[in-house]
C-alpha cells in the first residue's frame, strides 16, 4: 500500500468512528443539551475527517474545493444551529416536555428565563427610550 492510501484509510476510519460516537451520544445521553453537544462536536469532526480522507484518496482540485466548502459550511452552521436549538428547547421546555438532566448542578440560564427570546429594541410600557421607568 502506498503511504497516501494509508493516510486516507486512517482519516476515514477515524472520521467514521467519530460519526459513530456522535450517533451513540444522540441515542444514549440523558438530555437534549448533551445530545446536541455530542452531535455537533463529534459529528462535525467526523465529517471533516472523512472529507480530508476523500481528498487524500483523490487529490483533485475540484474534490478539494468541495470538501473545503463542506467543512467550512459545517463549521459555520453547526454551532449556531445547536445554540439556537438548545436555547429554544430551554425556553420552551415546559411546552415541549423537555427536562434538564437530574444530575445538572448549575443552571446559568435561570436568570434569563423571564426575558424575551428576541429583543425588538422598543421600550417597554412605562419606560422611556433610555429604559428607565418614567
Amino acid at each position: 500500500m502506498l503511504a497516501q492510501q494509508i493516510v486516507g484509510i486512517f482519516l476515514m476510519t477515524t472520521g467514521t468512528l467519530f460519526v459513530f460516537v456522535a450517533g451513540l451520544g444522540v441515542l444514549r445521553l440523558p438530555d437534549v443539551y448533551m445530545r446536541l453537544h455530542a452531535s455537533t462536536k463529534a459529528g462535525t469532526l467526523g465529517v471533516a475527517l472523512n472529507a480530508a480522507g476523500l481528498v487524500v484518496f483523490h487529490p483533485d482540485l475540484g474534490i478539494f474545493t468541495r470538501a473545503l466548502a463542506l467543512v467550512l459550511f459545517l463549521l459555520l452552521t453547526a454551532p449556531v444551529a445547536a445554540h439556537m436549538i438548545g436555547r429554544a428547547s430551554y425556553f420552551a421546555r415546559e411546552e415541549m416536555g423537555v427536562s434538564i438532566w437530574d444530575g445538572t448542578v448549575v443552571d446559568r440560564m435561570l436568570d434569563h428565563r423571564g426575558e424575551a427570546l428576541f429583543s425588538t429594541g422598543a421600550p417597554e410600557d412605562g419606560a422611556d427610550a433610555s429604559g428607565s421607568p418614567s
